[in-house]
């Protein structure tokens, strides 16, 4: 039997809970009568709860008396009510009292400072013993949630994050940054704390942890307000209110009419040129009992006779035939918000089933219900695109059949090369129509006349404003966690590094990954919690946007694979993957300016560790130890058959196209064809475009590990993938040069390399079998190549070509199907290309000399076209080396080449 404060009859009160209980009743008295305790009575209650803490973290039996008790979480959640509010008069400067107004955020930090790192120390001891009295798991996490605890910490985490988020806006004081960044670093402890405390909260608790999904993930306030909004838009304007409304409308109107195309004609992208907003502000200002004036008059009138005359147009009737016929009148009505921007109707495809089965007059109260029903049902329009949930548990399931449907790629490689040609023609179009417009554009502003001329004072202000107007737009830009857009969670991986943010992934984790199974079997379809909350993260804004940086969080760090870090991220998006998920976040994380998005890469990333561990050979081995059993790969699933066929059809559809028209593009900067300056991207885009290439050949290099997945792309053809992005980097890319090391003439530096070792890499051994060399296996990390170069068309691609031989190595090895695939596609004289030298690509050349070896093994017709090649003459530099070393190279008249010692000359 239990008590109305969630204790049992028999429950004790302990020393430890009275004490706690003093503690929290003075310390809420503190935040709400600032001054009533003085400092040194405030410091043996602090004393006192580090105490508490110390036992509650040793000590099972006192954190079990204290989160068994009602009133613990009742007295913890009440003095963060009063403590959250004077945190945030003490950190923000719009909150800070009238009196004592800052002119920044940091200002008030620095003047806070005594109070702030007391207070934020205070905190986090009472939300350490908090984190720590969850440990009894069920009973103290229900409490805890019924006392309403786990919504001050969310209002805590809140204020650390709008704290931190920012940086320094003060003016340029040592002093005073230092002591900001001191309490920076205490508001990060306690964001810490408070992120292992929801950890703990929904830790084996299904409840617990569906609310706190819906809290972060599947709930809007801004929505909420939206609601609030229209349920209320009837009764809000009055007085001065209706005045200004009034002014708004009649402005809108003259705005929108100014912008009109004529009578009966449409605008130049095919709208009307007016919106769902506009016609309401006009049929508003009909409703009014104020005369317009005659200006406003006029351009209703203009804007009236373009709506009818829109309606006679779609309808063929004249007007006062449509005031005859109200059925002929709705389907126009219906044809014209057709015609109307998609933005003004969210649940379009609704309303127009709807269409003519509502009564032409409705109630008052119907019609201001009617916005609240159409904002509800944008709510779930994101998740209803997501796929179902019993669909993708019958995908996953291991004894689900692959269907030829499955196995088909509908992208086959002559589709593919009209689209890689569009991409060419697109791009020199735009660079040809940049080009253009800066020979015709106006010269710039020359004051040799010396009239108006340019002053400092003039430069200075510009500066100035331009600056001032970057500000005004950073700052509305800059979305608080707040804002739910964005994500009450989403700007904690910009905050805290890698070694503080574990819990956060963690929370993720335990939300969507099933780490210690379930009893009685995998439930499946809706009945699967996990799978439940993998949905709701990746249907609401918010859950995109936490995953969105939570990934480049491993990019930003350059994180391990061994990393905690990244294996929790490999387990969520193992998780993500499991439930048909793959595809909609990676099209979630596109950004319009980025061919790969940083998002992309690692998940492409992330996917390649997933494949290699679940089916490479070399990884699923276990130790070296002979007497350990080896594993056997895992058998594909339908589930991985279909995200693996969405990531070889963006690579063909977009990946290789607008890579290849980029590569092209170099070549023609090269040529004298287009101006450097022209070219469309930056040095910073061309290394995320390297990144995330690198990433789908990584991926693509570990499949070809496994026969299964390496029969499937055969029969998609990635070789002409492959070879086409070969052929463009040989023909627009030169190779680099060789360069002579200048000698070292320090004796001592001399010593220590004869003592050191040498490493050499060898493609292959002699004597060993003819197997092909695993791409994972060579030097092929990307290794970020360094942003040396002045202009992004001269952009290297470092060890691109070389990871593209390995690949075609391992899939031309023992397979005349790719034989004569590569032969197919032009790919045997770039291959024989690769076999120069080329500093860009270390040991291109024996990696490509293997890849022929494979390439020419029992297939003749590849044999005779090697054949038939004749050599045409010896590349100057290599030409000049040889006369260095003191010998000649000729081509006979066979067409071999002849090497021979170099004669010296004559006295």
């Amino acid at each position: 039997m239990a008590d109305k404060n969630g204790r049992s009859s028999s429950h004790k009160v302990t020393a430890p809970e009275l004490l706690l209980k003093v503690v929290l009743v003075g310390t809420q008295a503190h935040y709400e009568n600032r001054g009533m305790i003085d400092d040194t009575r405030l410091d043996n209650l602090q004393r006192a709860g580090q105490k508490i803490l110390y036992k509650s973290h040793q000590e099972s039996d006192v954190r079990q008396n204290l989160g068994f008790s009602g009133n613990v979480w009742q007295g913890l959640s009440d003095t963060m009510d009063k403590a959250i509010p004077v945190l945030e008069s003490q950190s923000f400067a719009w909150k800070s009292p009238a009196a004592t107004r800052f002119n920044s955020s940091s200002e008030a930090i620095s003047a806070y400072y005594q109070y702030l790192v007391k207070d934020i120390q205070r905190l986090n001891d009472l939300c350490t013993i908090a984190r720590n009295l969850l440990a009894t798991t069920k009973k103290a996490q229900n409490l805890a949630a019924d006392r309403g605890f786990d919504q001050q910490v969310l209002r805590l985490i809140d204020v650390c994050v709008r704290v931190t988020a920012r940086g320094f806006d003060g003016e340029t004081n040592t002093y005073e940054e230092d002591r900001w960044q001191k309490v920076i670093n205490l508001y990060k402890r306690l964001l810490i704390t408070c992120l292992q405390f929801l950890h703990n909260f929904i830790m084996h608790n299904e409840q617990r942890k569906i609310v706190l999904w819906l809290d972060l993930f599947g709930n809007s306030p801004q929505n909420d307000q939206e609601l609030q909004t229209a349920a209320e838009a009837p009764t809000l304007l009055t007085g001065s209110d209706n005045a200004r409304a009034y002014d708004v409308r009649a402005e809108r109107i003259k705005t929108t009419v100014e912008k009109l195309p004529r009578k009966g004609s449409l605008t130049a992208d095919g709208g009307l040129g007016y919106n769902i907003d506009d016609v309401h502000a006009l049929f508003d200002l009909m409703a009014t009992d104020k005369v317009p004036d005659g200006t406003t008059q006029d351009a209703a009138r203009l804007l009236m006779d373009k709506i009818r005359s829109d309606m006679e147009r779609l309808s063929g009737l004249t007007t006062d035939e449509l005031d005859k016929d109200p059925d002929a009148l709705r389907k126009v009505g219906a044809a014209l918000r057709a015609q109307l921007p998609e933005k003004d109707f969210p649940i379009r495809s609704r309303q127009t089933e709807n269409m003519g089965t509502q009564p032409e007059a409705q109630s008052d109260c119907k019609a201001s219900e009617e916005p609240i029903k159409q904002l509800e049902a944008s709510r779930t329009a994101e998740a209803s695109t997501l796929p179902d949930l019993d669909e993708y548990s019958i995908m996953n399931n291991s004894n689900a059949e692959l269907t030829e449907d499955d196995l088909s790629m509908p992208r086959n490689a002559a589709s593919a090369a009209i689209t890689l040609q569009d991409s060419k023609d697109v791009l020199m179009a735009r660079l040809q129509v940049t080009a253009a417009m800066m020979a015709h554009e106006e010269p710039p502003y020359d004051s040799a006349n010396g009239d108006n001329p340019v002053t400092e004072e003039d430069v200075r202000s510009f500066d100035g404003v331009a600056e001032s107007a970057d500000e005004e737009e950073d700052d509305e830009d800059y979305r608080s966690p707040g804002d739910q857009e964005r994500g009450l969670l989403t700007d904690v991986p910009l905050v805290l590094g890698p070694t503080e943010i574990e819990a956060l992934p963690m929370i993720i984790q335990a939300g969507i990954v099933d780490s210690f199974g379930l009893k009685g079997g995998e439930r499946t379809g809706s009945k699967n919690m996990q799978a439940v909350r993998c949905h709701m993260l990746l249907s609401q804004e918010a859950g995109r946007n936490l995953l969105r940086e939570l990934l480049i969080f491993i990019a930003a760090w350059d994180l391990p694979d061994d990393e905690f870090y990244f294996k929790m991220m490999v387990q969520i998006m193992e998780s993500i993957l499991r439930n048909g998920l793959l595809s909609h976040a990676y099209q979630d994380f596109r950004q319009a300016k980025d061919i790969v998005s940083p998002a992309q890469a690692v998940v492409i990333k992330i996917l390649t560790h997933i494949f290699r561990n679940k089916y490479s050979p070399s990884s699923v081995s276990g130790s070296n130890n002979s007497s350990s059993p080896t594993k056997a790969p895992a058998t594909i699933t339908k589930v991985d058959v279909l995200a693996v066929r969405y990531i070889f059809t963006m690579f063909r559809d977009n990946i290789i196209p607008e890579t290849c028209a980029l590569i092209y593009a170099q070549g023609q900067v090269r040529a004298g064809h287009v101006l450097a300056e022209d070219f469309p991207l930056n040095l910073w885009d061309m290394e995320r475009v390297y990144e995330g290439v690198y990433q789908f050949l990584e991926f693509f290099a570990v499949l070809t590990e496994s026969n299964d997945w390496k029969t499937l792309i055969v029969e998609w053809e990635i070789v002409y993938d492959l070879v086409t992005l070969l052929k463009e980097i040989d023909a627009s890319i030169p190779k680099g040069a060789f360069q002579v090391q200048p000698p070292n003439n320090s004796s001592a530096d001399a010593q220590q390399n004869k003592s050191s070792a040498i490493s050499v890499e060898r493609p292959y051994d002699p004597t060993a079998p003819d197997v092909p060399l695993s791409p994972n296996d060579q030097d092929t990390a990307p290794g970020s190549p360094p942003l040396t170069n002045e202009e992004p068309s001269e952009f290297e691609w470092r060890n691109l070509k070389k990871l593209i031989i390995l690949v075609l190595s391992s899939l031309v090895w023992r397979s005349t199907t790719v034989q004569n695939q590569i032969r197919k596609h032009g790919g045997v004289q770039c291959i024989l290309g690769c076999t120069q030298y080329d500093s860009h690509n270390p040991f291109i050349k024996e990696h490509a000399i293997m890849c022929l070896r494979f390439l020419l093994e029992g297939n003749e017709e590849n044999q005779e076209i090697v054949e038939s090649l004749d050599a045409r003459g010896i590349v100057d530099e290599m030409r000049a080396e040889l006369e260095r070393l003191g010998v000649e190279a000729s081509i006979g008249e066979d067409g071999k080449v002849k090497v021979t010692q170099k004669r010296p000359k004559a006295a």
